[in-house]
């Protein structure tokens, strides 16, 4: 008789909600984290334990998300964004929940949660993995310290502008740093990128969609200032979905 695994397999489809059947995806992007924490799972691409990185996300096959884990892993979040904008969260998710419903139809307000580490060293311009889609129009970021960095500085933006949704905002005390909450004339210190601040040093807001269409800009981080301790935390990148990307 064989004997048992030391690996948990999770396997979740895209399943389109309108029709009921699964969404063709080999574009879409996934992270899966380590439960209730920003900290990036330790991942295999298959039952003998082959690792599976994840340094810039995990890439969809045909919609499918497929990944396994130590067998002593009974839950895990994961971070999705699908190739058509929809941007998903999913908590403790489990071996025994294999559906991810997409509404295609659906053109809101979404918050894609992006995972940040920093190391303890000013460093370069980190990936995360995730890149703008042509349906998106980016409208807000803001972060969740969860473990700080001491001295740790972040700049958030894309990769043609590393500093366009955040530029200088200090990851050292736990929680939303106000600087990324302000609106115009609550003070001159707001730290909101030019990607979607009309103007430096002000909370006006602005709708931004990058310049090229096809392509993909890929959404970056980096500390900038040398910090004394390693820290962690989520991106919140809030932004409208639009129905076309030709608009």
């Amino acid at each position: 008789m064989a004997g048992k695994s030391n690996f948990k397999e999770f396997h979740c489809q895209l399943i389109d909600g309108r029709i009921d059947k699964p969404i063709d995806d080999d574009a879409g992007v996934y992270v899966v984290l380590t439960e209730n924490t920003p900290v990036k799972a330790t991942l295999y691409s298959d039952g003998q334990g082959t690792s599976l990185s994840q340094t810039t996300g995990v890439t969809m096959t045909d919609g499918v998300l497929r990944f396994w884990c130590a067998d002593s892993v009974s839950a895990v979040d994961v971070t999705i964004l699908t190739s058509e904008g929809h941007s998903f969260f999913i908590e403790s998710l489990t071996v025994s929940q294999h559906r991810v419903v997409v509404w295609p139809e659906t053109c809101g307000v979404y918050n894609l949660i992006i995972p940040y580490l920093v190391v303890g060293a000013s460093e370069a311009v980190v990936d995360t993995g995730f890149d703008i889609t042509a349906k998106m129009l980016i409208k807000d970021c803001f972060i969740h310290v969860t473990t700080v960095g001491t001295g740790a500085v972040l700049d958030i933006g894309t990769s043609t502008d590393s500093d366009g949704f955040a530029d200088g905002v200090a990851a050292s005390v736990t929680g939303m740093p106000v600087t990324l909450l302000e609106e115009a004339l609550t003070s001159t210190s707001s730290l909101i990128g030019a990607l979607i601040a009309y103007a430096t040093g002000t909370g006006n807001r602005k709708l931004h969609r990058r310049a090229n269409a096809t392509s993909g800009a890929n959404i970056v981080y980096s500390n900038t200032t040398s910090s004394s301790t390693a820290g962690s935390g989520f991106i919140y990148l809030t932004y409208h979905r639009i129905p076309s990307g030709d608009l």
